[in-house]
C-alpha cells in the first residue's frame, strides 16, 4: 500500500503541545509515543527525544539500533546498552548537557494504565533525572502525544482499514475451516497463519497470542482475555475468536461469536441482546459526544435488557500505532468521561456479555467516529454466526 507519513509534520505537532505547556525538551518512553514518531519497530526500552527546537532523536537498545535506524526516518539514533558510559539513562544525560538542557523544563511521561508493557517513566529512572539535572524542572507530559495521536491523519486511517481488512479475512478463513474436535490452538494458528499470509508483522496483545475460548471459557464471569489452552471445541458449545494483526505498525483487533450447532433458547436469547447493544455502541460514537455519554447509553441498554450484571462495565479502547490500546478507553471514570469525541478518532468498539452455563460474547471491531455515528473500518458481521457441524 502506498502511503506516506510525513513525520517531519509529526515533530512540528509535537512541538507546537510543548511550546503551549512552556516545555522545552520532551523524553517520552511509552511505547506509542516512540513508535509514532520514530516510524519503526522499536520493542526495546528506549527514549524519544523532541526539543523546542525541532531536534528529534531516539536512543535505543546497541544490538538493534542499526535496524532501526535502516527502518525509521529519524537520522540521530544512539545505540545504548549494558556497557559502562552507554548505558541509555548515561547517554541521555549526556546529550542533555551537551545540548544545553540540563537547566530546561522537561517534560517525562508519568502515569499507568492496566497494559503492563506500556511504558511509562520507572520510578528509578525519574529520580535518576532528579538527581543529575538538579536545575532542570521535570514535569508531567503525559498529554502531549495523547493528544496527538488522538485524531487519525487520512495516512493512519488507510493503514488502520488495511489492518481491519487482514482481520476481516483472516476471520474468514476460520469460518471456512472451523470445526467440532479442534483446540482452541489449532484455531488460534488458523487465524494468525492467514493474517501472515496477508501482512501481518506483528502479534501485539499480551496474551502472546490470538485469544481464542470455548465453552465454559466464554463466560467467565466479566472476563475478557483469553489466550488459547488445548480445550477441544464441541457441539452447541458458544466459541469466540479475537485476532490482532498489525500493519506497518498499525493495529487491528476483531472478535467475532460462533455457535457450531443450533442455539439453545438462553443463548438465541443472549446473542439477540449482544447484538442489539453492539449496534447501540457503534452507533453512539459520534463526534461531538463525551466519553461518559457513550458509556451511559450503552449501560442504560444492557440494564434494560437484564445483563448489566453479566457485563464488564468497559466499551471500548484506543487504538493506533504499536503500544496505543488504552487512550480512550470507554469507561466511567474521572480520566475519561469528559473527554470529547472528533471526527477521526479511531476506537477499539468492545462488549463483553458473559452469562455462566450460557455463553459468553465479545464484540471488539475498530470504529471511526463521525459526526454522524460510528463507521466500522471492519466488515465481518457484528450477529452471531451459527455453523452447522
Amino acid at each position: 500500500m502506498d502511503v506516506n507519513i510525513d513525520y517531519r509534520k509529526r515533530v512540528e505537532r509535537v512541538v507546537e503541545e510543548m511550546r503551549a505547556r512552556g516545555i522545552d525538551l520532551l523524553l517520552a518512553t511509552r511505547g506509542k509515543s516512540v513508535t509514532y514518531i520514530g516510524g519503526a519497530f522499536i520493542p526495546w526500552r528506549s527514549v524519544l527525544l523532541v526539543s523546542r527546537d525541532g531536534y528529534a532523536g531516539l536512543n535505543t537498545l546497541l544490538m538493534d539500533a542499526e535496524r532501526v535506524r535502516d527502518d525509521s526516518w529519524l537520522d540521530n539514533v544512539v545505540g545504548c546498552g549494558p556497557i559502562p558510559g552507554m548505558e541509555l539513562w548515561d547517554v541521555t544525560l549526556r546529550q542533555i548537557r551537551e545540548n544545553g538542557w540540563d537547566k530546561a523544563v522537561i517534560g517525562v511521561e508519568l502515569g499507568h494504565s492496566p497494559r503492563m508493557i506500556a511504558g511509562y517513566l520507572f520510578a528509578t529512572e525519574y529520580e535518576f533525572l532528579k538527581e543529575n539535572l538538579p536545575q532542570a524542572r521535570l514535569v508531567n507530559a503525559l498529554e502531549i502525544m495523547d493528544r496527538v495521536t488522538y485524531v487519525k491523519d487520512p495516512e493512519e486511517i488507510k493503514l488502520l482499514r488495511q489492518a481491519a481488512a487482514i482481520a476481516d479475512a483472516a476471520q474468514q478463513r476460520v469460518q471456512e475451516l472451523l470445526e467440532v474436535g479442534m483446540t482452541e490452538q489449532e484455531i488460534a494458528g488458523i487465524g494468525e497463519m492467514a493474517m501472515r499470509e496477508m501482512g501481518s508483522e506483528y502479534h501485539w496483545p499480551v496474551t502472546g497470542s490470538s485469544e481464542i475460548a470455548s465453552g465454559y471459557r466464554t463466560w467467565y464471569p466479566l472476563g475478557g482475555c483469553t489466550p488459547p489452552t488445548d480445550k477441544i471445541l464441541q457441539p452447541g458449545e458458544n466459541l469466540l475468536v479475537d485476532l490482532h494483526p498489525t500493519y506497518r505498525r498499525y493495529y487491528s483487533d476483531l472478535s467475532h461469536n460462533y455457535i457450531l450447532g443450533k442455539p439453545s433458547p438462553e443463548q438465541k436469547k443472549l446473542a439477540e441482546a449482544y447484538l442489539r447493544t453492539a449496534e447501540l455502541l457503534i452507533s453512539s460514537l459520534k463526534a461531538g459526544s463525551t466519553v461518559g455519554q457513550v458509556w451511559q447509553k450503552v449501560y442504560d441498554e444492557v440494564s434494560s435488557l437484564g445483563y448489566a450484571q453479566y457485563t464488564l462495565p468497559a466499551f471500548g479502547h484506543g487504538i493506533g500505532v504499536i503500544g496505543h490500546e488504552w487512550y480512550p478507553a470507554i469507561i466511567n471514570s474521572d480520566e475519561f468521561r469528559d473527554l470529547v469525541l472528533e471526527e477521526n478518532v479511531v476506537e477499539v468498539a468492545a462488549l463483553v456479555m458473559n452469562v455462566p452455563g450460557v455463553g459468553g460474547m465479545r464484540l471488539e471491531c475498530v470504529v471511526r467516529v463521525t459526526p454522524d455515528g460510528g463507521e466500522m473500518l471492519n466488515a465481518t458481521p457484528l450477529e452471531l454466526t451459527v455453523l452447522q457441524p
